[in-house]
């Protein structure tokens, strides 16, 4: 009694309504029975009858054809119905064509055999079905089984790295437990990064992209002015600080300074990046881009009737401001390609050089005398290789 009314409880919209229902549920039983005299067991009668819920079809709210949550009729036993009536008269219609010739009682029993007939076949197909999809089940358990402990492994596995990365030295300074990078020395790497592109926004517009020279000269300018922005930075930030603050803490002290820094320079590239888009946008390209864009708006059909007027030269002006920003930017994005694949060259190592101009001075080179007596007499017993293949597969000269 406890568990069905938990469990009605579980079904309903209005858990209060469950000792209702199941009190209604149970007089509909005793009257369906006939009355408490013909109740001859109570405890077998009420368990198995009197208050379990006969569900007329699928729905788990469905007891007797009724919703239990709403107490009217169950819409999907409606649909069950209606189902049968429809296979009844579908199988009806294929008998009387194949049997047309049947009597009533013998049409009636061949239609309950055939009836019979296809309910077992549907049955074994919902067995079937259920079976597949329980299986399905089972092999989606399996597989999300098997993914949760492999992300369980790589989530351990991920941990025992950061936990290693996290007990690494800082590679700049040292500090112990910085995994591999402490915050002030990562601040730092980031202020060289962006000096160095700081440089390199400059000199698109302000050296010639071809003189290596020039172009290390505003280099070095631009870092001389950012070195003075950053110490600049420091010495206001020390001045907010309160005395003795970053002498109680050197690794936090140190990590505010670098950001400070990092921050000036962060600034000061935006206000490159401006200027050069600026000056860019003055070039003869830009100013070419302008005029034809103008031009263009200006031809429009829609201002053709009055090029000169006022709408005509705004929307005209507009598409020259739009041209020439994006030539600007098109310039910019270039011309740092070329000085960072000009950089890029000049930092990369020089390869070995080729074997044919190492050969000569390997064979003009003197050989002491146990490696001639061998040479020679390696020729000598082969005369095919001649003296130069000797020289050059003695050990002497294997290790060039």
């Amino acid at each position: 009694m406890k568990a069905e009314l938990s469990r009605l409880t579980g079904l309903l919209n209005h858990p209060e309504m469950a000792p209702q229902l199941l009190a209604d549920r149970f007089t509909d039983r005793l009257e369906q029975t006939g009355g408490e005299a013909l109740v001859d067991r109570p405890f077998p009668w009420l368990t198995r009858r009197g208050v379990v819920q006969r569900q007329a079809c699928s729905d788990r709210r469905c007891d007797d054809g009724i919703r239990l949550d709403s107490g009217g009729n169950c819409e999907n036993c409606g649909s069950v119905i209606h189902m049968q009536r429809a296979r009844r008269a579908r199988v009806a219609a294929d008998m009387d064509r194949e049997l047309p010739d049947l009597g009533e009682g013998e049409r009636i029993q061949v239609l309950e055999e055939r009836l019979r007939e296809q309910a077992a076949i549907e049955a074994e197909d919902f067995v079937w079905r259920r079976e597949q999809a329980r299986a399905e089940q089972a092999r989606r358990e399996v597989v999300s089984a098997a993914d949760q402990e492999r992300a369980e492994a790589e989530r351990a596995a991920a941990a025992a790295d950061d936990a290693v990365r996290q007990a690494l030295g800082c590679e700049d300074c040292g500090q112990q437990q910085a995994g591999g990078l402490c915050e002030a020395c990562g601040y730092r790497r980031r202020t060289e990064a962006l000096i160095v592109e700081a440089g390199l926004v400059a000199a698109t517009w302000s050296a010639d992209l071809n003189d290596q020279g020039e172009v290390a000269a505003v280099a070095a300018d631009v870092r001389s002015s950012l070195e003075a922005d950053i110490e600049c930075t420091r010495d206001q930030f020390m001045e907010l600080v309160a005395p003795g603050e970053l002498d109680a803490d050197p690794v936090a002290a140190a990590s505010a300074t670098a950001f400070a820094g990092l921050q000036a320079v962060e600034q000061a590239l935006l206000e490159y990046r401006s200027r050069g888009l600026g000056r860019l946008g003055r070039t003869e390209e830009a100013e070419a881009e302008a005029k034809r864009a103008y031009a263009t708006e200006q031809g429009r059909r829609w201002f053709r009737s009055n090029p000169n007027g006022a709408d005509a030269i705004a929307a005209a002006a507009k598409a020259a401001d739009t041209a020439r920003e994006r030539t600007a930017q098109y310039l910019l994005a270039t011309r740092l390609e070329q000085l960072r694949d000009q950089a890029a060259a000049l930092t990369e190592p020089a390869g070995p050089a080729p074997w044919s101009d190492r050969l000569p001075e390997l064979a003009a080179r003197q050989l002491n005398g146990d490696v001639t007596g061998m040479t020679i007499a390696r020729a000598r017993c082969d005369p095919s290789q001649g003296l130069t293949a000797a020289i050059t597969n003695s050990p002497g000269t294997a290790r060039y």
